[in-house]
């Protein structure tokens, strides 16, 4: 059955006002969700009986609406060209775009500075007059004063706790970046479940539908790898530490305690933002996933019980979906200790994935190097990606930067394009940490080879950014189109660890199964509603073929 056109105004999130940024422009400024896209329901679900209820948008009255949904693109596609001398204009489209899901995004960095500061007031939390790092209320001592509302004190933590205002001097943008999450960090770490809420808000504000989160899990099953361990850990080592995790009488009761993490923080969002009312704000709808980060600059055994606890969560629990090395790709310890790490992740691989025992992915952070940060010697930049894809098993990779400088740059794009795996563009950290911006970027490479790319924010509130601003900076950076952003979107989702068959064939012409041939964004028909009904992933993409089409009929005129 098809369900009454409803239209859902974006509740504002109560703990703060947020804001949709755009990347390049100065301080945020909130705005409403754009009233063509972001506040349409487009609510996509299957019933017990496999029935889908649609919620389908009215579109444009008949004097002004496209012939077809290929006219409707081109409407959009020609506005877009349209207006890229127009910031405004501009702005107002890429945050009403939908735009899928963001693949590659940190819990902590992703919340903006001001935000923080309202959490730190509330909680009687102190900021340092020199380091501006937060202490807790408890620690507030003659070098802290109290967070403040405004002021220059009040500018000047927002400058050290993100990159707004940056510029390098004698510190670079990379450690300026990497700095920033010292200084928060005690109030972020107070704050999971409204960090949580913040951004399927601000996603829900620009029209997404998936976010996949990365926050520290595993923790108990990585503290008691290391107190089962003792000395220096090698490739040699992991069968013996793996046997011995399995037999420890505490293995279970700490994998539960991790997924009991995981289940609390979904649940304490949800219910921030008041989810199980009658009528659950258009946050409740963005579908949120967690990857486990593990930093990949902590010892050894710590990590490797870390990754056996993200594939023993998701054996558990369908809401922690991949893991993912974090922490700077280019620290001393994290490149000495890189095949390692590859290992650890090929032998969980063969253990879990192979055998089917887990359904957990693997997204790696690689190829996020210069020349210029690396340390003396280190040929670290000719082969991090060829590895994490080959020995690490990443379905996806995050950034991906250095591409052109590995081995046999255009064997190793092929191959990326053969193996499907996507890479997480994040433009502005990019840019912010490592000054590839431009033609540098080798964004133009992996399209013109054939590699699945989706744009992604990393850590938006540090970088003052928002996934509206990605696009941004992908059109008037990188000289993208409508449909290409369009493809991109599609991809987000077509690569997003959910279970289930795709609504494609092929994004990149747009094909869908024989199943829904013929009435993607429409009426589904009844084959069409079997396939939906049998794969979350195919569900989330048809409710994006919806919005699809919805802000396409929506847009003017020529």
């Amino acid at each position: 059955m098809i369900a009454v056109v409803r239209r859902v105004a974006l509740r504002r999130f109560g703990l703060v006002a947020l804001a949709v940024v755009i990347a390049g422009c100065s301080d945020p400024a909130p705005v409403e969700p754009a009233p063509d896209a972001a506040a349409i329901d487009g609510a996509l679900a299957i019933d017990a009986a496999g029935e889908v209820d649609a919620d389908v948008d009215a579109g444009p009255d008949a004097s002004t609406a496209c012939a077809t949904p290929a006219a409707c693109e081109q409407r959009a596609a020609d506005r877009f060209d349209a207006i890229l001398g127009d910031p405004a204009a501009l702005d107002a489209f890429l945050a009403a775009v939908p735009k899928g899901g963001d693949l590659h995004q940190h819990l902590s960095g992703a919340v903006y500075a001001e935000t923080y500061l309202d959490w730190a007031r509330a909680d009687g939390a102190c900021i340092n007059t020199t380091t501006f790092a937060a202490v807790a209320a408890g620690s507030c001592s003659a070098s802290t004063q109290p967070a403040p509302a405004s002021g220059s004190f009040f500018d000047q933590i927002v400058r050290a706790w993100s990159m707004q205002g940056f510029m390098a001097g004698a510190e670079t943008g990379h450690d300026h970046f990497f700095a920033t999450f010292g200084k928060f960090g005690v109030v972020a770490g107070a704050h999971r479940d409204e960090e949580l809420a913040d951004v399927v808000t601000r996603a829900a504000s620009e029209n997404q539908l998936y976010v996949e989160t990365m926050f520290n899990l595993g923790r108990n099953v990585g503290n008691l790898a290391a107190t089962d361990w003792s000395g220096t850990l090698g490739v040699g080592d992991l069968s013996t530490l793996y046997a011995t995790l399995m037999a420890d009488s505490r293995f279970a009761a700490r994998v539960a305690a991790d997924v009991a993490v995981v289940t609390e923080a979904h649940d304490g969002y949800r219910t921030v933002l008041a989810c199980d009312d009658l009528s659950p704000s258009a946050p409740c709808r963005v579908e949120l996933r967690f990857v486990a980060q593990v930093s990949r600059t902590g010892a050894n055994d710590q990590i490797f019980g870390q990754l056996i606890g993200a594939f023993e969560m998701a054996r558990q629990t369908g809401l922690i979906v991949g893991a993912n090395l974090s922490s700077p790709e280019d620290d001393p310890a994290a490149i000495a200790n890189y095949d390692l790490h590859m290992a650890m992740l090929d032998f969980l691989y063969q253990r879990y994935t192979a055998t089917g025992l887990s359904p957990l992915q693997i997204t790696l952070h690689a190829g996020e190097l210069t020349a210029a940060y690396l340390p003396p010697g280190s040929t670290a930049n000719t082969f991090h990606i060829r590895r994490a894809v080959e020995r690490g098993h990443a379905a996806r990779i995050g950034h991906g930067v250095d591409v052109m400088s590995e081995t046999d740059p255009t064997a190793l794009l092929d191959e990326l394009a053969a193996r499907n795996v996507l890479v997480e563009v994040c433009l502005s950290s990019n840019d912010q940490i490592l000054e590839v911006r431009g033609a540098a970027h080798p964004l133009a490479q992996y399209l013109a080879h054939g590699v699945p790319v989706a744009l992604a924010t990393d850590d938006q509130g540090v970088s003052r950014s928002s996934l509206a601003g990605e696009y941004k900076r992908a059109a008037l950076d990188q000289h993208l189109g409508y449909r290409q952003l369009k493809t991109m979107a599609r991809d987000s989702l077509e690569h997003a660890f959910l279970p289930g068959p795709s609504l494609w064939t092929s994004v990149a012409t747009a094909t869908p199964v024989p199943a829904c041939a013929g009435t993607v964004g429409g009426v589904p028909a009844a084959a069409c509603q079997d396939h939906l009904a049998g794969s979350e992933r195919a569900r989330l993409q048809w409710k994006l073929e919806q919005r699809f089409l919805a802000f396409e009929q929506a847009q003017p005129a020529p």
